[in-house]
Order: structure tokens, then C-alpha cells, then sequence
């Protein structure tokens, strides 16, 4: 079932990459449509809240003051991503989903099961 998900997920990323690589070609625009400009334009609020929460409570420089360094989990790194092309991304994230599904074992029937035995000479 995990496979099923993982694949149905690559799917859907990779149509959503060449979604967004054609409206890009469609429009003839100069650059790509960047991944943050996708995000601010459907929910504008969830990406400065997602900025808040990473920047305050999940960076490490952040949490552990001693260690005095300044925040680098969301402006050097995550912003950097959100200037991607959303079809670079999204076919990224479908490449990801599909060896992570590669990468599961496959689930094994009782009939294969049962048969593997036979063939070892017991019953």
C-alpha cells in the first residue's frame, strides 16, 4: 500500500511539472514560474507563517542560543529553493517519490509464500 501511495504521488508531481512547464512555454514568459511565486500566489499566509515557525522553533541556531550562530535553515536554505522553477521542483519531488517506491520491499503474497516452500521440499 505505501508503494501504491508513493507511485500515485510520482505521478501526480511529474503531471504537475509538465503542467507547469507547458503554461510557462504556453505563456512565453521570460523566466519559469518560480516555486515561491506558485505558493505566495495560492496561500500567501501559510508561507510566512511556515517562515515564522521554521525561523523560531524548529532552526537550531534559534533554539540553542549557545550556539550563537545566525538562523540558516530558512534564509540561506529554504529560500533559496523557493527560487527554483516549479517544474524543476515538482519533477524533483516526483523522481524522489519514485526511488523512495523503488525502494520499499515488495509485498509478498501467501501464494508466492506457500509456493517458495514447496519448491524447498517441505510442506
Amino acid at each position: 500500500m505505501p508503494r501504491l501511495i508513493l507511485n500515485i504521488l510520482c505521478i501526480l508531481s511529474c503531471l504537475l511539472s509538465f503542467w507547469f512547464f507547458v503554461t510557462d512555454r504556453l505563456q512565453q514568459k521570460e523566466s519559469s514560474t518560480l516555486l515561491g511565486e506558485v505558493w505566495y500566489n495560492n496561500s500567501p499566509a501559510s508561507l510566512q507563517l511556515a517562515e515564522a515557525i521554521i525561523d523560531r522553533y524548529v532552526d537550531p541556531c534559534s533554539l540553542i542560543s549557545v550556539l550563537g550562530c545566525p538562523s540558516f535553515l530558512w534564509h540561506p536554505t529554504i529560500s533559496s529553493a523557493l527560487q527554483l522553477p516549479a517544474s524543476l521542483f515538482f519533477l524533483a519531488l516526483g523522481v524522489f517519490f519514485l526511488l523512495v517506491s523503488k525502494w520499499l520491499p515488495r509485498r509478498r503474497g501467501r501464494r508466492l509464500m506457500y509456493n517458495n516452500l514447496w519448491r524447498d521440499g517441505r510442506r
